[in-house]
Order: structure tokens, then sequence, then C-alpha cells
């Protein structure tokens, strides 16, 4: 099943008002609204210009999220993704289809969950990166607890994420 994604008026042509459509049949129930156009109205004005400055910023934190364990990449993306389908659905489009963060999203929306083994894998990496970063760096003992404290927070984030069997 595909479903329409942008409603076609009489004066305007297919090609002009064309978005690349998403089988649907394999996405998680609770995400079609966010990726059909019809249930989720683009926004204007002032609106559009703050969720699209939120869209970048949690982008941007997505991608750090990539590079640093004690940053979960999943939420951000999530939330990117959200304000993106309100403000440029071409934008979310091209997120979806990008083959590092897109696959994080595709797996989130196909299956609503993250595997036990990629939570296994994230959990170690962080414990491993501040393990590494607690015994070889100079940092401060401040430092090192707020470091711990954002790991603790990231590990938790991690294993309240919901599982697939």
């Amino acid at each position: 099943m595909i479903r329409n994604s942008q409603p076609q008026d009489d004066f305007s042509s297919e090609a002009e008002h064309t978005f690349e459509r998403i089988a649907l049949d394999k996405i998680h129930p609770e995400f079609l609204d966010t990726l059909d156009q019809t249930a989720v109205p683009t926004v204007t004005g002032i609106k559009k210009i703050i969720f699209f400055i939120l869209a970048a910023v949690f982008f941007v934190l997505g991608v750090l999220g990539v590079a640093l364990p004690v940053l979960p990449t999943t939420p951000f993306l999530l939330l990117t993704s959200y304000f993106l389908i309100r403000t440029s659905p071409r934008l979310n489009a091209a997120l979806l289809k990008s083959p590092v963060l897109g696959q994080v999203l595709k797996e989130w929306q196909q299956d609503g969950g993250v595997r036990l083994s990629v939570k296994i894998q994230a959990i170690s990496i962080v414990v491993l990166v501040i393990a590494a970063t607690l015994l070889l760096s100079p940092l401060s003992i401040l430092l090192k607890s707020l470091l711990v404290l954002l790991a603790c927070i990231g590990i938790v984030v991690v294993i309240r994420l919901p599982g697939l069997d």
C-alpha cells in the first residue's frame, strides 16, 4: 500500500506537487500520521521559522550523537523529523533517504523500537569511552563527575527505548 502524501488540486500538475512516496505497509501505525502530509499540515509564518530552527538544532544534536556516545541519536533525529514534516516534507524525505541517519529513523518507524543488540552495543560504547576518558584524561573531578552523570542519563535513555524481539 502506498499512500499519496500530497493533495492534488485541479490547477496544478502532478510533477509540481510530487513528493517521493514511502511504502507505508511496513511502517509502525503510530508513525503513519507523521508521514502523511494531509494528516500533518505544514505550518506557516513565524511558526515555520521556529520549527525549522528547532529541526536544525535537533539535527545537529543528532549528528553529534553519532560521534559522541553521551548523546542519544535517535530521539534527536525523531524530533528533527517531527519538525521537518511540518516545515519541509522534502527535507524530511531527504533525511529518511540518508544512508547513515535515515536508517535510524526507518528502523524506528518500521518496528517501533530498538533491537536488544543495538541497545547492548550503544551501552557498551558509552561505558568504554567514558571509562577511557576517566582513566586517561586530566579532567577535573567536577568535569569527570558531570561526564559520568551525562553518560548515566544516556544509558537510561537507551534502556528505556522500546525494545524489539
